[in-house]
């Protein structure tokens, strides 16, 4: 009897360690980590910061993932990579992921890197342009983006003006250095670095957010992975999630040693812009959210009908599909 439960007892042990050593291997602990590739949207900037400190912090290796992360020269190439299973995870925009869904590209936002818009329309204080009922009869600085137009013409609407009285002059993605330069009377910046930069430079801008006015709010930038990565390799991405959240969290917390992280691993950047750019960015990456990354249902609801209703889509997507809060940790 007490040798049946001896070996009985052997038997568990061995099974025990087996299932953990084989958790361990899938996880990428033992033996060789898992490789993974991040896409960025542009060049590293303070967006990025949580990749970077997750990546200099050893997080990515602790959750047994060897991560690479790529600048690609166009915005628009992470989320074409992400579709087309080139890379495993990308920085891209809730407008891009919408437009993408509607044309049956199956790419799904993971989380917000920043919880409200931080963009705006910006002029340089001594054109006189207060708000968009000034808009009327200036050139604008265009990406060349779909988006643009509904935009401006939302913004314009809501003060009784008419986008139509609006030049478009394409200068690619050049537009800030377009407005600076004097080529444009308009450009649609980031303000937690093209403002940030402007500041430093001593250029003084009149600014009108896109949070806050009549337009919805949307999340820029965001993560993204492709519905078939979620279906075959779920694990790889909640621990990509696990190491990407510590990331962004440390940089809320400690907004210097982030910047000082990011500058280590972009020694071409400007060190007085990452840094104040990094102060000014590291409270609003989760804002009044209850924690970081996550999204709300309604603000995809809401901006994915205005897109519709704006001639945006080819066709009405399901909200519900395009985002998702279930790979953050809990």
């Amino acid at each position: 009897m007490r040798t049946h439960k001896l070996v009985y007892r052997l038997v568990l042990v061995v099974v025990i360690l087996a299932t953990a050593l084989a958790g361990c291997k899938a996880a990428g602990i033992l033996g060789k980590p898992t490789p993974a590739v991040l896409s960025l949207d542009w060049v590293p900037n303070t967006n990025h910061s949580g990749f970077y400190v997750a990546l200099d912090k050893g997080w990515y290796a602790e959750e047994g993932i060897a991560l690479e992360i790529q600048s690609p020269s166009d915005p628009s190439a992470a989320l074409k990579q992400v579709a087309a299973g080139n890379t495993e995870f990308g920085v891209s925009f809730e407008e891009e992921v919408t437009i993408a869904r509607s044309n049956d590209i199956m790419v799904v936002s993971l989380a917000a890197i920043i919880q409200h818009n931080t963009s705006a329309f910006a002029s340089l204080k001594a054109s006189g342009i207060k708000g968009p009922a000034d808009f009327e009869g200036k050139t604008y600085a265009s990406y060349s983006l779909p988006i643009e137009r509904p935009i401006l013409e939302g913004l314009m609407r809501c003060a009784g003006a008419d986008a139509n009285k609006v030049e478009f002059v394409d200068v690619g993605f050049d537009a800030f250095p377009a407005l600076l330069g004097g080529r444009a009377d308009l450009a649609w910046i980031f303000l937690g670095w093209d403002g940030i930069q402007a500041q430093l430079k001593g250029v003084e801008l009149n600014t009108v957010p896109l949070y806050g006015s009549c337009l919805p709010d949307y999340y820029t930038p965001v993560i993204i992975a492709g519905e078939q990565t979620l279906q075959k390799r779920g694990d790889l991405v909640r621990r990509f999630m696990r190491a990407t959240t510590r990331g962004y969290e440390y940089a809320i917390e400690h907004p210097e040693e982030a910047a000082e992280i990011l500058l280590k691993h972009s020694p071409e950047s400007d060190p007085q812009l990452v840094k104040a750019s990094q102060a000014w960015l590291s409270p609003r990456y989760q804002a009044d959210a209850p924690r970081w990354g996550v999204q709300k249902p309604e603000v995809w609801n809401t901006f994915s009908g205005w897109m519709y209703d704006n001639g945006l889509l080819s066709k009405r997507i399901d909200p519900a599909g395009a985002f998702s809060n279930d790979y953050l940790p809990k």
